[in-house]
């Protein structure tokens, strides 16, 4: 076990702790262009994490409303055009329900 021990501690010892992080991001010594261009990196990185979790928010919230909208289509379907009561059509939604629960 030692010799994991010794090198996490060569790997970690030019680090900075954990919430003391100055601008040497690459930690070499000197605060130069290099740490710009990793600042900017990250945040680029992080902008573009940001987006994509953005955009899958609205895709699920999409795919949210089109369910909706299609249980409302098949609602008024069976209210409407096959002339159920609202009770024959809860009964024919709940056995669709369980049959489908069924196949899977």
């Amino acid at each position: 076990m030692s010799k994991y021990n010794d090198l996490f501690t060569k790997l970690t010892e030019g680090l900075d702790p954990v919430g003391k992080e100055d601008k040497d991001i690459n930690n070499d010594g000197k605060v130069d262009d290099t740490d710009k261009y990793l600042l900017k990196r990250r945040a680029e990185i992080e902008k573009a994490y940001e987006k994509g979790k953005h955009e899958e928010e609205e895709k699920i919230k999409t795919r949210h409303n089109n369910k909706h909208s299609d249980a409302l289509k098949i609602w008024d379907m069976l209210l409407n055009q096959k002339k159920y009561s609202p009770s024959e059509a809860l009964e024919v939604i709940n056995l669709a329900k369980s049959a489908f629960e069924h196949t899977l």
